[in-house]
């Protein structure tokens, strides 16, 4: 007796059961119904048709195949009367065009494989192909069958023909099909439904363990596996925790893990780089470019607040919808309403952040009193002790088992105040390397890497050095010639004054001529290292063309560029040297992983591999053993 593949998470194993329930509920009460005119019913046809299969040596997908071609006729009614009716001459319902287009994308969305999907939705391309190159087929097909014949298209043409010789299912599609004219044999018995159940779970366990997302393929983790975003982790504080021993977890993972130099994607903001982690691309793909933005058609100015922006899918959520149990604790509530993206709190996905830990409930959250929870009040937003909280709810969540795979973004406060070696840095650090050490106790895999570096910006005398671009651009051509648009922006301000390294100019509709003078007039300025248009800076930098504006400028390491100098305040920066990040001197950051180097990781780095911070889940999930 086949036994159900047991080497996956719990939870995938009962997600994937609970699904083919489902499908199967749906196949046992609609069964009964009439075939369309055949003189047996719906539910034996298909499993004639799947027992054609065994009879014939298929492999287990084709058989699924084959019991589920007409799986769109079985799904509810309000899916399927929403195909359009086939109706005869004589006014006879013979069908719903299209059943096995939806049949096809209702097993692909609940995540039956390629096969499996491409066989169900083929069956009618079979019988065009089949009555098309096989003489004598159509006089064999039954008489509903050559009705409905005549509105999916008719016979495939000489050129459709040649066209479908290329699949490389051919012969299992012309299979199904055949299987499928053959299916119909009143009072023939066969095995039921229950025969197949256990061949359907494992095939959609198999099917499930790995998904592909923006052309990237992910296995799914077969133990507890913890991503890190460390902000601002510069890695200056790594090199120099290690010196200090003050974070000896994390030396033992570079020294005897995987630990490799890598970049952030640019702009070197907190909101970019926390979806291109979790996307696994740069911002050209995902869309978001900036915690801050102008809106092109609306000329209004605007915070990144939720995932509105956000263009397509993410890890995290194409893992909780395979029964991977996901838990996503950010620092700052602004990112937690990006990182949520997919994530169903009523399926068991966690996701709050530590600045309103206090505000959580089950149905936005998936959890409820956090603070009761983890033992202590949410920590002050400006605080070290804010990303700590995020460590420790990690902990808590793995001891009780409540999550499979953790993503942990932190906030920069510390690494925006205090430089590598100072006490409150060495401080931060050595209370985070507590938790990873925990993490790792607890049996955990656990990566690490930043969404930027960060880097001094004051002059010898602690002033912050700061070139005002707008202020520059009205001075020479005039007030309105441009807006200058600070993407590092946020509402969490106080400690950097909205002052970054990479600000985006949208020059006036009516001083468009006037770009390239603007360009040369801010590379005269020795606060500035770089400056291109937009689409040169997009193409350069992977980043989202349709949103980029007319000129993007980047500092050098030691200075900041804002827009207008009123729109800064500055008080918060007295007392303490200016850090900040977002230009290029802040795109190098960690990425460390616990597990072992893997064989193909060190190939891949002897060959010259650029890292990318987004890279983490790569490592996490294909290769840490």
């Amino acid at each position: 007796m086949t036994r159900i593949l047991s080497h996956h998470l719990p939870s995938v194993l009962s997600t994937a059961q609970d699904t083919i329930d489902t499908l199967w509920s749906y196949l046992e009460a609609q069964g009964l119904g009439d075939y369309l005119g055949e003189a047996i019913s719906q539910l034996e046809h298909s499993l004639q048709c799947a027992h054609r299969a065994v009879e014939n040596g298929a492999d287990d997908e084709t058989v699924l195949g084959a019991l589920l071609h007409d799986v769109g006729r079985f799904i509810p009614r309000s899916d399927y009367d929403k195909m359009p009716a086939m109706i005869a001459p004589n006014g006879t319902f013979v069908g719903r065009g299209s059943h096995e287009v939806l049949g096809e994308n209702y097993l692909r969305a609940i995540g039956f494989s390629d096969k499996v999907c491409y066989l169900v939705g083929a069956h009618v391309w079979a019988k065009r192909y089949l009555t098309a190159t096989v003489p004598g087929y159509y006089d064999d097909l039954s008489p509903s069958s050559k009705t409905t014949l005549k509105y999916q298209g008719g016979p495939f043409t000489p050129a459709q023909v040649a066209e479908a010789s290329k699949d490389q299912y051919l012969q299992e599609k012309l299979a199904v099909r055949r299987w499928d004219d053959e299916a119909k044999v009143a009072g023939l018995v066969v095995p039921g439904l229950d025969a197949y159940k256990t061949m359907a779970v494992n095939s959609l366990l198999k099917s499930r363990s790995s998904f592909t997302l923006h052309g990237r393929t992910y296995r799914l983790p077969q133990k507890p596996t913890v991503a890190i975003c460390v902000d601002g982790f510069d890695p200056e504080y790594l090199d120099q925790g290690i010196e200090d021993g003050v974070i000896p977890n994390l030396a033992r993972i570079k020294s005897t893990g995987s630990c490799f130099p890598a970049q952030a994607a640019m702009p070197t903001f907190t909101n970019p780089n926390n979806c291109s982690i979790i996307t696994g691309m740069p911002t050209a793909v995902h869309g978001i470019s900036g915690n801050f933005y102008l809106d092109r058609e609306t000329g209004e100015e605007k915070l990144v607040l939720d995932d509105t922006l956000l263009r397509g899918s993410t890890i995290l959520e194409q893992a909780s919808r395979r029964g991977v149990r996901v838990a996503a604790i950010t620092a700052k509530d602004k990112l937690r309403r990006i990182i949520q993206h997919g994530l169903n709190p009523r399926k068991g996905d966690i996701c709050f952040s530590s600045e309103y830990a206090g505000k959580c409930t089950l149905k936005e959250n998936g959890i409820e009193d956090v603070e009761s929870y983890i033992g202590r009040p949410a920590p002050f937003q400006y605080s070290g002790d804010l990303s700590i909280f995020v460590l420790d709810a990690g902990v808590k969540l793995l001891q009780e088992d409540r999550a499979d795979l953790f993503y942990l973004t932190l906030s920069d406060f510390i690494q925006h105040k205090h430089a590598p070696g100072s006490k409150e840095a060495n401080d931060f650090l050595s209370a985070l390397d507590q938790r990873v050490g925990q993490l790792l106790d607890l049996g955990a895999v656990v990566a690490l890497t930043g969404d930027h570096g960060m880097s001094d910006k004051s002059l010898a005398n602690g002033e912050p050095r700061i070139l005002f671009t707008q202020d520059v651009l009205e001075e020479k051509f005039g007030k309105g010639c441009a807006r200058v648009i600070a993407p590092i922006t946020d509402p969490f301000v106080k400690h950097h004054g909205a002052l970054g390294s990479f600000v985006r100019v949208h020059v006036a509709p009516t001083r468009k001529s006037q770009v390239s003078d603007m360009m040369a007039l801010l590379k005269s300025h020795e606060e500035v290292e770089v400056v291109l248009t937009g689409e040169e800076g997009a193409a350069m930098w992977q980043m989202p063309a349709d949103v980029e504006g007319d000129i993007v400028v980047v500092s050098i390491k030691g200075a900041v560029l804002g827009s207008r100098k009123e729109e800064h305040d500055l008080e918060n920066l007295k007392g303490h040297r200016l850090r900040s990040h977002g230009g290029l001197s802040e795109q190098g950051i960690p990425l460390m992983c616990s597990a072992e180097p893997a064989q193909a990781l060190l190939e891949q780095d002897k060959t010259g591999r650029q890292w990318r911070n987004f890279d983490i889940f790569d490592v996490l999930l294909n290769y840490a053993e």
